[in-house]
């Protein structure tokens, strides 16, 4: 089999644009494998960032919670309070009475 000229220079282009179309090849999958990295990079992020507004959140919905507990044991505390002095107040009235009931039978068995 010869070889000619012609047929030459049609193997060369043939060989040239193999490896052309290689390379570009190599090309593409360099900037997909880049491009997916970054992709990756991005969404590392965004996934941490997101991560911290939950815990914001859920941080704030704790100090809410918090803060409604405190202001509810306050209310019962103060209704706590106010119904100890109540019973308190009773008391002494009570006793007062009773006090007196018990000076005037102390003076009737005086007398």
């Amino acid at each position: 089999m010869k070889h000619t000229k012609g047929g030459d220079c049609v193997l060369q282009e043939t060989i040239k644009a193999v490896k052309e179309a290689e390379a570009k090849a190599e090309e593409i999958v360099r900037a997909a494998e880049e491009k997916a990295e970054a992709m990756e990079h991005q969404a590392r992020k965004d996934a941490e960032l997101l991560k911290e507004r939950e815990r914001e959140k859920a941080r704030a919905q704790a100090a809410e919670a918090m803060s409604a507990a405190k202001e509810k044991a306050s209310s019962v505390e103060a209704s706590f309070e106010s119904e100890t002095a109540k019973e308190i107040a009773a008391l002494k009235q009570m006793a007062a009475e009773k006090e007196g009931q018990a000076v005037g039978k102390v003076l009737e068995g005086l007398y």
